[in-house]
């Protein structure tokens, strides 16, 4: 990459600056019987002027690329941040250019190994683990603890950093989050008779049995209870709702509580109260299937929400129900982070430009109004309560303040490679092919010993 600067008038008028400073200078000179020679005078003049041009100082402009995947109302909102930043301040100057989604995450790790990458690339948390390892994208601590920096690591909730932080040093800041709970549509449930799952949380009872009782009623009506999607965090929000574990330590193993979660959910989809995500027809997703009311929950983060309130469609928010109705039980909150290309010529730039994003600045930005993610840092709340959308929006909050994001020591599946694919593919073996849940999580747990082996 060639580091392009850009002069623009202030540039002009510093150097006039400058020779207008020596020729006073040269009046002065002359007063105590000394002279300044004129060429001299001239090439220091110019000699400044490369300095400054290097230093990123006099007016130039740095130009730095972004790139990321997203939807089409997410491109828009990463272009609103992008924007304020450019309007923010005149010494970098970012383009954002947009990737597609599929085959972004193979493109992304071939482009930086190819030193053809963005400065600025938007990394998902199932591969920022790779990265880290392997050196291609860089160390943001110190730059974030300088005076430099838009934002600063304490300003961020605990819950967002994941495997983005490794040994104390952070490679990645987490552009928004999207803690993950259950979309439902309130006036549905309430032609069916069910009872109101607001109701039962206040109560502390909204718990396995009265969710079920709900599933049934949907079915009996045409319906399916839930989609349950097929990734393993979603099988892991039903563990920790039990109380239970998947990792100890480093070891892979399903506790007592977590393999009854297991069956919990394995026994849904046999009995027709969930449907198995893995096998909708192609067209025929979960926020799909919510909206022309096939389905009474699905499990989203708020990615769902400007298109449904776009698309007049009735729903709210409702944590996990737990099996004891225990409120707010951790649940996986969902992240992506800004992380600076190492081979960048223009580090510096590309760092001062994801602090400002990843911000209270960049994320205002992005997030005011009716968005499709939650603020990160800690002081943007109330840009999520002043929208009002849906009418229980704090719920998705709480869960920010009591989740867990893929890399903390509740789940670590991201630490390697090929983990989560591997697992989640003998997890379908019960799933779609009906075997025996406990023998299916033997044999997970095995193959999880051979990866996490293979890797040290």
């Amino acid at each position: 990459m060639k580091k392009k600067l850009v002069f623009t008038m202030t540039g002009i008028l510093a150097g006039a600056a400058i020779l207008g400073g020596c020729g006073g200078g040269t009046e002065k000179n002359a007063d105590s019987g000394s002279k300044t020679d004129a060429s001299q005078e001239e090439s220091s003049t110019e000699e400044s002027q490369e300095t400054d041009a290097e230093d990123g100082k006099s007016g130039e402009t740095v130009e730095i690329t972004y790139t990321s995947r997203g939807n089409a109302d997410e491109i828009k909102v990463y272009q609103q941040a992008v924007d304020a930043f450019n309007e923010a301040q005149d010494e970098v100057h970012v383009t954002f250019e947009a990737s597609p989604s599929d085959g972004y995450n193979q493109q992304l790790i071939t482009q930086l190994a190819g030193g053809t990458a963005a400065d600025v690339i938007f990394v998902e948390d199932t591969i920022i683990s790779q990265l880290v390892n392997n050196g291609t994208i860089a160390d943001l601590t110190d730059f974030l603890n300088s005076d430099e920096s838009y934002v600063k690591p304490e300003d961020f909730d605990d819950s967002v950093w994941g495997a983005s932080r490794k040994d104390d040093r952070i490679y990645g800041l987490s552009v928004d989050c999207n803690p993950v709970l259950l979309y439902y549509s309130p006036s549905m449930l309430e032609e069916l008779g069910c009872d109101d799952p607001q109701e039962l949380f206040e109560q502390g009872q909204w718990t396995w049995e009265n969710f079920d009782k709900i599933c049934n009623t949907l079915v009996e009506n045409g319906k399916s209870g839930m989609v349950q999607s097929g990734d393993n965090i979603r099988l892991y929000n039903w563990v920790f709702a039990n109380g239970g574990t998947v990792w100890n330590g480093d070891t892979y193993k399903f506790d007592d509580k977590a393999r009854e979660a297991f069956r919990y959910i394995c026994e849904g989809l046999q009995d027709g109260r969930f449907v198995y995500g893995g096998t909708l027809p192609d067209g025929q997703g979960e926020d799909a299937m919510f909206m022309s009311q096939q389905t009474g929950f699905i499990a989203a983060g708020r990615w769902l929400t400007k298109t449904f309130h776009d698309e007049g469609i009735d729903f709210d928010y409702i944590p996990y129900p737990s099996s004891d109705g225990t409120q707010y039980t951790p649940a996986q909150v969902a992240c992506g982070y800004l992380c600076v290309n190492t081979n960048s010529d223009n580090l510096d730039a590309a760092m001062k430009f994801v602090s400002f994003y990843c911000g209270e600045q960049g994320q205002a930005a992005r997030i005011e109004g009716v968005g499709t993610s939650v603020p990160s840092v800690k002081t943007l709340d109330s840009l999520m309560t002043d929208s009002g959308v849906p009418e229980h929006v704090d719920h998705i909050l709480q869960v920010r303040a009591t989740g867990w994001t893929s890399g903390d020591a509740e789940v670590q599946d991201v630490m390697y490679n090929g983990f989560a694919d591997d697992t989640k593919a003998i997890f379908e073996e019960a799933y779609i092919g009906g075997e025996d849940p406990d023998a299916v999580i033997d044999k997970a747990e095995e193959e999880a010993a051979k990866i996490i082996a293979d890797a040290q």
